[in-house]
């Protein structure tokens, strides 16, 4: 039998942290009546609505619906266990975990998971060993010296070189007991599609470059071939540790100054990052192999106030820039984001070399345009501006695509006046098209969310946002509900009158939580009760429901007085649900000829209308 982690150890890890200072480090929050108010970091607004309360330790999207506490944010945010998002803060808080009942809690995914991060590390560490202190590490550190990369960089970054042979890795890990099928798993070894139970090293005669996590945990590896072969970079695949489109090379190094400048400059590939830390320019960071992603962009926008793109000179880099504008625009990010273009098409690891930092700053700094004026210039390519009709094109263009979204002032004044400059069209006739093209309103920032509550429809029930106007008996079990979790006076009333009698499966289902809650405990303790939920949409809802609480009227005498009412209404709404079934019985059996059958579901209905009567009348006297 399972053992589960202390709820005491649990609970001391989280009084240990205020939600919205940790919070905090992923979402810049503002003080906003009682709570804080954000932008969700779970989906694309622009219009803050995540709201984290202090007092409640508890945090709720009236967006999206997401909600829970300091472990929920943790897990959803950084894709790790609740286990695991436990251990993080414990470490953070120097407040030790019990390892015998970790042990015995762990889930066999969860043990899997830290077998691979074992064996990264361990991997890590080996090609690191092959290059530094090996003959079979010699062409890779003969490449790394002749990119003028520094002994002290490598270690730093603790760069590898995998030998060009199959088994090098395979025999080093599986004589430390990893199994085949999780190193594979792992994205550490391939298995052979000729020969069955055969396995061969993923990567061969390359320069190793670890990955990692957040946290510095070693999650994949980029290689660079020595030779011709192709790929040239070849990258982890996709694994339980490791998604590139999630990550970003180097962030963890990069983030303390990232955050201590507000800026961070988004380069293109591995060399980039680690010449710019050799030249004293530690806030760099990489995207792995791929176009940006929303991901990625959201983990930048929690850590600085600007991003400066820095991509390769050359056509390839700066189609890979257009395309990081745009995901930045579509994300809906609130940083500010320029694109700094390198001169004489050279790469940043070339322009390091060549001209050094001061030039480099220089370049960020002096040399960068905002992401409208940068995607403006691309835009050339695609119109003959050598001709009227391509002059004319290229501006409506411009003004429709790019001008409509400036939202800076200063901004639009600029990049107005210098197509007036540079095209001669007057900018006031610039300023009317602009007018015309803003005439469209831009979608919203929310979905259409409706709330489905049919059980007697047989529709399937979803919890969503609440912040329409609900059916009165739904209404009513959302209400009891939020008694039921400050007090358990009221939940022991409810389970005693109503039990199961709720008509949305969430409010049933936590209803059946807080009585099993209050079996083991006297008194209510939300922080504690919404910390044992394991179901999402359960922890949604209680999440939802703790943040309404602050509205409620506590005075004891309404209290009682509420409760009657809301059970009372949810009663009279099942017996007007049961006397409709006699209606339909009535009619089915007077279509059949039943006389019999209609007498009886007549006098059922006559019984039911009885006592919705009498509650009706005892909820008027209330």
């Amino acid at each position: 039998m399972k053992k589960r982690l202390p709820e005491e150890i649990i609970e001391r890890v989280r009084q240990h942290f205020d939600i919205v200072d940790v919070i905090g480090e992923y979402v810049p929050l503002k003080k906003s009546g009682r709570g804080y108010m954000g932008c969700c970091p779970f989906h694309n607004e622009k219009s803050p609505s995540f709201s984290v309360s202090q007092d409640k330790q508890l945090y709720h999207c009236f967006g999206c619906g997401a909600s829970g506490n300091l472990f929920s944010f943790l897990r959803d945010k950084e894709g790790i266990t609740f286990f695991e998002a436990v251990e993080q803060l414990a470490k953070r808080a120097n407040i030790a975990l019990p390892v015998e009942e970790l042990e015995d809690i762990d889930s066999p995914e969860y043990k899997r998971r830290k077998e691979m991060f074992r064996a990264h590390d361990l991997a890590a560490k080996y090609y690191h060993h092959i290059l530094m202190n090996t003959d079979a590490g010699l062409p890779g550190l003969r490449y790394l010296e002749s990119r003028g990369i520094t002994k002290t960089i490598i270690e730093t970054f603790q760069l590898g070189y995998a030998p060009n042979a199959w088994d090098v890795l395979v025999k080093f890990l599986l004589k430390r007991g990893f199994a085949e099928d999780l190193l594979v798993e792992a994205g550490l070894l391939s298995q052979s599609e000729k020969y069955k139970g055969r396995y061969y090293d993923k990567f061969r005669h390359r320069v190793m470059f670890p990955i990692h996590d957040g946290q510095g945990q070693v999650i994949g590896f980029g290689g660079r071939i020595l030779d011709k072969g192709e790929p040239k970079y070849l990258n982890s695949p996709e694994t339980p540790l490791f998604s590139k489109g999630r990550h970003l090379y180097n962030l963890h190094r990069a983030r303390p100054v990232m955050r201590q400048e507000g800026r961070v400059i988004l380069l293109e590939g591995y060399m980039d990052v680690i010449m710019a830390y050799q030249h004293g320019i530690p806030n760099t960071v990489a995207a792995l192999g791929t176009a940006l992603t929303n991901d990625q962009v959201r983990l930048l926008q929690r850590n600085v106030e600007e991003i400066v793109m820095m991509y390769d000179g050359d056509a390839a880099g700066q189609k890979a820039a257009v395309r990081s504008s745009e995901v930045i625009k579509e994300s809906g990010a609130t940083v500010k984001a320029r694109v700094a273009t390198i001169p004489d098409g050279l790469d940043p690891d070339e322009f390091l070399r060549k001209y050094g930092k001061d030039a480099f700053v220089r370049v960020v700094l002096d040399n960068s345009s905002s992401m409208t004026a940068f995607r403006m210039h691309s835009l050339r390519k695609e119109f003959n501006l050598g001709t009227q009709s391509g002059k004319e094109d290229y501006i409506k263009e411009v003004i429709h695509k790019l001008l409509v979204t400036v939202g800076s002032p200063i901004e639009l004044e600029t990049l107005l006046r210098e197509l007036s400059e540079e095209f001669g069209y007057p900018k006031e006739a610039m300023e009317k098209e602009l007018a015309l093209a803003k005439k469209s309103p831009p979608a919203g920032d929310k979905p259409d969310r409706k709330w489905n509550t049919n059980r007697n429809n047989a529709g399937e029930v979803s919890f969503a946002s609440t912040g329409q106007l609900l059916p009165a008996h739904i209404n009513a079990e959302r209400k009891l509900l939020t008694y039921m979790l400050i007090d358990e006076g009221v939940a022991r009333q409810v389970q005693y009158t109503l039990a199961d009698e709720f008509s949305v499966d969430e409010h049933g289902a936590l209803a059946a939580h807080l009585y099993a809650f209050y079996a083991e405990h006297t008194q209510a303790d939300l922080s504690l009760f919404i910390g044992g939920l394991e179901d999402r949409e359960l922890l949604k809802l209680a999440t939802a429901l703790a943040m309404e609480a602050d509205h409620l009227d506590r005075r004891s005498d309404r209290v009682d007085a509420l409760v009657r009412e809301y059970i009372q209404r949810i009663k009279v709404y099942h017996l007007q649900l049961e006397m409709k079934r006699y209606e339909r019985q009535m009619i089915d059996c007077g279509n059949r000829g039943d006389t019999e059958g209609m007498q009886t579901a007549y006098d059922e209905m006559n019984r039911v209308k009885s006592m919705i009567q009498s509650l009706e009348i005892a909820q008027a006297e209330i």
